[in-house]
């Protein structure tokens, strides 16, 4: 049985119609510490009901998964190359579909199984670790979610109504976690989760093993609890507006100034950014990194931190790990964000890795690209929240300072206490 789904055993098993506005949804976050991608794991299909574990994605415009290896749903539906949905693509055409799978679809028509279809919306699904795309064809069916009324713990389990996602053959997954059979869309296009379920969702990255807890993705918006923290998470936040590219479903905002420990680097303009969940750390353009590297090296050295010899790839600047040091240590980097001011604050906790079996800790930002890209280590422990109606970029910065973070065991019931804003 799937780890995630073992702790939710003692929920109960009935299934809730899906209400007109429903509560906010909760899936548990799980780091795999092998590829540093972040996975959640879905049931989806009646009769039978799988679980799949999908890679967590802020990009691609669907979500897709193996309809070949024992996704066998009597509520699938394969959408026909003709329809509307297929046609806010560029679907391949349905007889040049050019992947083995559909050959062993035998007998598709009346009723079809998963990944099977006489007349398919054919697409090409991108896999973003490996860089290469895959032949598959659009469906719906219907998921299963539990809701989280109070903000903090498991509520009843919702059926959706139908969720247009894709079918990819078995070889679409190279550099995946290896339970993973599918990728999420959480991005902006119309046929990513979010968009066909709410127009909110937000993020708690983990930073720890799953032994240590779970992260969050909540679908529908807040409140968001995070114990021993009583406050509504959402009370920290800094909001940006996003900026809308027509050409990409990825959600970018604009970052005014890098700061180091409150000296400013020299920028000619502003840097458009993006957020990705499969980009491991951030990078840099090489323009920004040489200044940024020599810029966190004086004020790392102003603070006694000890440069290493040993450089672990693929990062650039190593220090030692001196007994009694604190993250708290480690120079802050802030990025100002928007055109209010607003500050992304970088602790050390999401600017250095440790590397325990060489004794040092690396600068977790990379050389490369065009644009500045915030990666998944930099968004450990901090809540994200998108909006997609208003088009707006929330966070928190570290939930550490606060005494928090986003590994944690979440209850079905709970008699934890919220701080009384009356008293």
């Amino acid at each position: 049985m799937d780890r995630v789904h073992l702790l939710l055993l003692f929920v109960s098993a009935a299934v809730a119609t899906w209400p007109n506005k429903p509560h906010a949804l909760i899936q548990t976050v799980i780091k795999d510490p092998i590829t540093n991608l972040y996975f959640t794991s879905i049931d989806i299909g009646t009769n039978i009901t799988v679980s799949v574990s999908f890679v967590i994605d802020l990009s691609q415009p669907y979500t897709w998964l193996d309809c070949f290896s024992g996704y066998s749903s009597s509520s699938y539906t394969p959408i026909d190359f003709d329809s509307p949905k297929c046609n806010l693509h560029n679907p391949t055409s349905p007889f040049n579909v050019p992947t083995p799978d559909w050959w062993v679809c035998s007998g598709a028509g009346e009723k079809v199984k998963p990944g099977c279809s006489d007349h398919p919306c054919g697409i090409n699904p991108y896999n973003p670790v490996d860089n290469t795309s895959r032949a598959g064809s659009l469906s719906e069916d219907v998921m299963f979610f539990y809701s989280t009324p109070d903000g903090l713990s498991f509520g009843s389990r919702f059926q959706s109504p139908p969720v247009t996602l894709a079918c990819v053959g078995r070889r679409s997954f190279e550099g995946f976690p290896s339970e993973a059979q599918g990728l999420l869309s959480l991005s902006r296009n119309a046929l990513s989760l979010p968009s066909q379920l709410s127009s909110k969702f937000a993020l708690c990255l983990p930073s720890k093993t799953e032994d240590s807890g779970f992260g969050d993705l909540f679908i529908g918006g807040g409140p968001y609890f995070l114990p021993p923290l009583r406050d509504d998470a959402s009370t920290l936040f800094t909001t940006v507006s996003l900026i809308t590219d027509k050409a990409s479903d990825e959600y970018f905002f604009e970052v005014k100034s890098i700061e180091i420990d409150g000296k400013a680097l020299r920028l000619e303009s502003s840097i458009v950014s993006k957020l990705s969940t499969v980009t491991p750390f951030t990078v840099l353009h090489r323009s920004i990194y040489e200044r940024f590297v020599k810029e966190f090296r004086g004020k790392a050295n102003a603070k006694n931190m000890v440069e290493a010899e040993t450089v672990v790839s693929p990062f650039e600047v190593c220090y030692r790990v001196k007994k009694g040091f604190k993250m708290e240590d480690v120079p802050v980097i802030d990025l100002a964000v928007g055109s209010s001011g607003g500050r992304w604050r970088i602790y050390g906790w999401n600017s250095m890795v440790v590397v325990k079996e060489k004794g040092v800790m690396c600068l977790a930002f990379v050389e490369g690209g065009e644009m500045m890209v915030i990666g998944g280590y930099q968004m450990e422990d901090n809540l994200v929240e998108i909006d997609l109606q208003s088009s707006k970029l929330s966070f928190t910065s570290s939930l550490r300072r606060h005494n928090t973070s986003c590994s944690r065991f979440r209850p079905v019931a709970t008699d934890w206490c919220r701080k009384d804003t009356n008293s």
